[in-house]
C-alpha cells in the first residue's frame, strides 16, 4: 500500500528542511512504501529548490500564488498512492501522528485530525483571539454543515485513493476556507468520515491572517449555505 505525502508550501524555505527531513526519517523507519509531494504555491523564495534537494521528493510548482486549498487539489491529484495524506509545511502536527490512523483506514474513507476531541494534545496553542474565532466558526459548521465533527481545519486528514480523486475534483474554494467545502463534498457523496485526535503545535510564522482569512471563511460559510 502506498502512501502519498502532499505538503503545500508557500515561501516556506525556512521551515520545509526540517519537516521534510522528519518525513523521509519516519517513513524510511517505518519501511512505508510512499511518495512526498511538495506543492510550491506560488512562492516568492527558494522553496522549490529546497525541496528538489530532498532525493526522491516530488516538486508541483506554479505562479501566480493561488492559496492553500488550490495547492492541496494540485497534490491530491497528482497523487498515486492508496492512501493520501495532507499535511502543513510547518510540522505543527508530525507525520507519525499517521500511526494512529492506520487501524481505521478499513473502516473509514476519510480520517482527519482533530484537536478538539478527548485525547488531543496541544503543545503550543494559538493566540486567544484565534481559538476564540476558531470555536466560533467550528460552533457554526456544526450546526448548519457537519454536527458533529469537532475540528474541519486541522491541516492532517488522510483520504482513500477513490475518496481524494472524487472530492478533490470537485472542490472550487482556494483558499483556507477549503477544508470545510470537501468535508461537505465527502458527506455528500456518502462518504464515512473519522475523526480522532492528534498532537499539534501552533506555528507563531503562520500564513494565516486573522482577520482576512477569517472573514474569508466566515464568507464561505454564507457561500457554501446558499449553494446546497
Amino acid at each position: 500500500m502506498i502512501l502519498s505525502v502532499i505538503i503545500p508550501a508557500y515561501n516556506e524555505a525556512k521551515r520545509l528542511p526540517s519537516t521534510l527531513a522528519s518525513v523521509i526519517g519516519y517513513l524510511q523507519a517505518t519501511r512505508q512504501e510512499h511518495e512526498i509531494i511538495v506543492v510550491d504555491d506560488g512562492s516568492r523564495d527558494t522553496t522549490a529548490a529546497v525541496a528538489r534537494s530532498f532525493p526522491g521528493v516530488k516538486v508541483i510548482t506554479y505562479q501566480p500564488n493561488r492559496g492553500k486549498g488550490f495547492a492541496v487539489k494540485q497534490g491530491m491529484l497528482a497523487a498515486t498512492g492508496d492512501l493520501r495524506l495532507f499535511m502543513d509545511a510547518d510540522n505543527s502536527t508530525r507525520l507519525d501522528e499517521i500511526a494512529g490512523f492506520l487501524p481505521f483506514v478499513q473502516a473509514a474513507d476519510i480520517i482527519i485530525g482533530s484537536r478538539a476531541i478527548k485525547g488531543a494534545k496541544i503543545a503550543h496553542h494559538q493566540p486567544f483571539y484565534r481559538e476564540w474565532l476558531g470555536r466560533g466558526y467550528n460552533w457554526l459548521v456544526q450546526r448548519l454543515f457537519l454536527p458533529g465533527i469537532q475540528d474541519t481545519q486541522c491541516g492532517f486528514k488522510l483520504f482513500s485513493r477513490r475518496a481524494a480523486e472524487q472530492v478533490f475534483s470537485q472542490q472550487k474554494l482556494e483558499d483556507f476556507s477549503f477544508d470545510l467545502e470537501i468535508l461537505l463534498c465527502a458527506k455528500q457523496l456518502g462518504y464515512k468520515i473519522k475523526e480522532l485526535p492528534i498532537a499539534w503545535a501552533n506555528s507563531p510564522s503562520t500564513k494565516l491572517n486573522p482577520l482576512t482569512d477569517t472573514l474569508a471563511m466566515f464568507a464561505a460559510l454564507v457561500k457554501l449555505k446558499f449553494s446546497i
